[in-house]
């Protein structure tokens, strides 16, 4: 216990990927595929950073780390601008695509359809129960896990763009077996996949920067996450508007990126330098070392 107690990341991403993978590559093993309708092991399997994160913090911060996780999940003052991106930018971004359909559906040349409340490995259902689950089952499910305890425990010893990257290559591995049983996985053209991790990895930037930005809010990152998800993974979002979203999440990463480099250059040269994703608010919740 002791030596579990002095290595909270490495626990964290064992019982993570053991979760998670366990489950589905359980439901590989047997060839089920998962598309549009409850599947509970699938649904364990999304709860695996959860999981991850309440045991390394009950082993490396005990009650008073369990405490703090706990807390930020229900932060609710990350303050108003970064609620606005977490909310506005996704659903402004459907409007846009939404309203073009609509004018171009005027013309005849296209129109508007699909279900907003189908997504695979949950019940059909309507778009604000839709929301509501994938806040709670893929935002609460990932985000706790990985920025709201493995991301400040790596920053204690990296920058936070360095620490983002980190957690990017380990969200990005954690993947993988979706790729066997998911539909939407399944079905993504090989030349496709490169661009997904680039996806993943731009995500890890913006939310590593939202997080810090949002004063620890593990909430304002979840809701951003089951918002993203809504928009990009529903039957109604893929194609124009999934692809749309994306392209906004990695420009706004490749932003993010160029205000470090150049903060870390202007530190260099002895000059003020302001990081962008350094943390608002200090976080003490996960666990040292």
């Amino acid at each position: 216990m002791l030596r579990l107690r002095r290595h909270p990341v490495a626990l964290y991403v064992l019982v993570t990927y053991a979760v998670t993978w366990g489950a589905w590559v359980s439901l590989a093993a047997t060839g089920r595929v998962v598309t549009v309708g409850l599947e509970p092991v699938y649904l364990l399997g999304l709860l695996g950073p959860l999981i991850g994160a309440i045991v390394a913090s009950a082993i490396g911060g005990g009650a008073t780390g369990l405490k703090s996780l706990f807390a930020r999940m229900v932060r609710v003052r990350a303050g108003a601008r970064s609620w606005t991106i977490a909310l506005g930018v996704p659903l402004g971004v459907a409007m846009v695509i939404y309203a073009g359909g609509l004018l171009a559906g005027t013309f005849g040349i296209g129109h508007v359809k699909g279900n907003f409340g189908a997504f695979n490995g949950f019940p059909a259902t309507t778009p604000v129960a839709l929301w509501l689950m994938l806040v709670l089952v893929n935002g609460f499910g990932e985000e706790s896990g990985w920025r709201g305890f493995l991301l400040p425990a790596l920053q204690r010893r990296w920058s936070p763009l360095a620490s983002s990257l980190v957690v990017g290559v380990l969200w990005a591995t954690w993947h993988l077996p979706a790729f066997f049983v998911t539909e939407t996985y399944r079905q993504m053209p090989t030349a496709m996949i490169p661009m997904f991790f680039v996806g993943l990895m731009s995500g890890s930037v913006f939310l590593a920067w939202l997080y810090n930005r949002g004063r620890s809010s593990i909430l304002l990152v979840a809701v951003w996450h089951g918002t993203f998800n809504l928009l990009t993974g529903s039957l109604g979002a893929r194609g124009v508007l999934a692809a749309v979203e994306s392209t906004v999440v990695i420009i706004s990463a490749a932003a993010i990126l160029v205000q470090e480099v150049r903060a870390v250059r202007r530190g260099h040269a002895g000059a003020p330098s302001h990081h962008t994703m350094a943390p608002r608010l200090a976080d003490h919740a996960g666990a040292r070392g």
